[in-house]
């Protein structure tokens, strides 16, 4: 035991150092882990008020109502260029909301591929999908493709989860 009392002795400066080095790394992570949360919450925030613009935008233009029928026929009638426009903003939309799930490690997606599936199961939604998803995120193209897929199996009577 004398031997430890001799080494503090003569070594207490660097202990004390090495303490205040640790405490101010442990201060500076714990600092940036909250930072991380609330960037987090702020980009939440701001994706909730870009999703109230988008949609009260589409239910407020009459030339946007028809991308919400399930019966649009774009052969008779194909995409014009203000539905192309806003389903195009509809798609970065869905792609920020994709992204800021992983970013938080979640990965428990499944209100969002919902949506997705509902949304892009439509036929002018799906139109510009189509036209689109070579220039996406390939792994968002996968998580798009899996969620209309899903959607399609579940409107035709296969059971839920094959």
């Amino acid at each position: 035991m004398g031997g430890f009392s001799s080494w503090i002795e003569s070594n207490w400066s660097s202990v004390v150092g090495a303490a205040g080095i640790i405490g101010s790394l442990w201060f500076t992570a714990a600092s940036f882990r909250e930072d991380s949360k609330a960037k987090q919450m702020a980009n939440i925030l701001a994706l909730v008020e870009r999703q109230r613009v988008l949609w009260s935008d589409a239910n407020q233009r009459q030339d946007l109502q028809r991308i919400f029928l399930d019966n649009a026929n774009l052969y008779s009638q194909p995409i014009t260029v203000a539905e192309s426009e806003f389903l195009d903003l509809i798609v970065l939309h869905f792609e920020t909301g994709w992204r800021i799930e992983q970013s938080m490690d979640k990965r428990n997606m499944k209100g969002l591929a919902l949506d997705a599936g509902e949304f892009f199961s439509l036929p002018l939604p799906h139109g510009v999908w189509e036209k689109t998803k070579k220039f996406r995120n390939p792994h968002f193209v996968q998580f798009v493709e899996a969620a209309i897929e899903h959607t399609t199996k579940s409107r035709s009577g296969f059971p839920q989860g094959i």
